[in-house]
């Protein structure tokens, strides 16, 4: 009875330590999927961020057509824009022939109502006493229902009553103005432009009517609208009783502000 007790005890121990070895290797395997399941989480997440990361430095290109007039030359080109994360362009070619990258704005063929400045300009506001900010290259301007909009960095604003100087020649307007040269009246629709040189030429581009013309003359260009009239010969403005020289050099002044 001794014999058979001790060997009974011996299988039962034998079938415990199968028993709790079965545990173990389960609890083990387990051990080992959690933590390749844990691995495998890290590394989708690293992934994830790296991924991200390279989203936020990482330039991407929109194509668009736009038209652009020189010496009263309509000509069209398809342009790539490469633009940052933040919405700021930081280059602008094509892919048939050179862009004029000077401020002779460019219009957007599929949007009647919007243009692109390829150079810094100057906004000038005769409204508010005459003040003037500098807008960045590559800014857009709109129209919505008559109001124009400053378009910069996917930042977007309503442009008070003012016009566009690029310090040089060239007045780009924002609302109707009318234009007199030898008495004679040519009308300038929003988002049309002149370009004066002083004794030689009057350049005119009617937005509207998408026409320019060359006005060969020596006398002075007088734009005129209800808030303030320009001497687009002599860059001069007048507003109220005042009378002021505009602006020839503005990058160092501040910036209009999209906030």
């Amino acid at each position: 009875m001794r014999v058979d007790n001790k060997e009974n005890k011996k299988r039962v121990n034998k079938k415990t330590a199968r028993r709790e070895a079965k545990k173990e290797s389960k609890a083990g395997k387990k051990e080992v999927v959690f933590r390749l399941l844990l691995v495998l989480i890290l590394l989708v997440a690293i992934v994830a961020i790296g991924m991200y990361i390279s989203r936020l430095n990482t330039d991407y290109i929109e194509n668009y057509n736009f038209y652009q007039y020189i010496g009263g030359r309509k000509i069209s080109y398809e342009g790539a824009m490469k633009i940052t994360n933040k919405g700021e362009i930081t280059e602008l070619t094509t892919t048939d022939m050179n862009i004029q990258l000077d401020s002779t704005p460019l219009y957007y063929q599929d949007d009647e109502n919007k243009a692109l400045f390829p150079a810094n300009m100057e906004l000038v506001v005769p409204t508010d006493n005459g003040q003037v900010y500098k807008i960045n290259r590559f800014s857009d301007v709109q129209l919505e229902s008559g109001i124009a909009y400053l378009e910069y960095r996917d930042k977007i604003k309503e442009l008070p009553q003012s016009f566009i100087f690029d310090g040089s020649n060239l007045y780009f307007f924002l609302s109707n103005a009318t234009l007199t040269i030898d008495d004679e009246e040519y009308k300038l629709t929003p988002l049309s432009y002149v370009c004066a040189y002083n004794g030689s030429s009057i350049e005119i581009y009617n937005k509207e009517k998408d026409e320019y013309q060359i006005i060969e003359t020596d006398s002075y260009g007088i734009v005129e609208t209800d808030d303030y009239s320009i001497n687009v010969s002599l860059d001069t403005i007048k507003y109220g009783d005042k009378e002021q020289l505009l602006l020839k050099k503005f990058d160092e002044i501040q910036t209009f502000s999209l906030d």
